[in-house]
């Protein structure tokens, strides 16, 4: 029985050489999202704030006034 291969023997990936661009990437992702928690703060919902959400749906208008 032979075994799977997904990558070939001779595959040669030179991560060290790309080491430089991958850490500025990391470090572009991980100060955009500190930037957008910082900003927009978390939105935890309706399930973490607690309460009831009710949609009601009508086949008219809604009267504002009677409700």
């Amino acid at each position: 029985m032979r075994k799977l291969k997904l990558v070939p023997d001779k595959t040669n990936i030179p991560f060290l050489n790309i080491r430089r661009s991958a850490f500025i990437f990391s470090g572009v992702l991980v100060l955009a999202s500190l930037f957008l928690f910082l900003t927009k703060g978390l939105n935890y919902g309706i399930d973490f704030r607690g309460g009831i959400m009710i949609e009601v749906g009508t086949s008219e208008p809604a009267n504002l006034a009677q409700i």
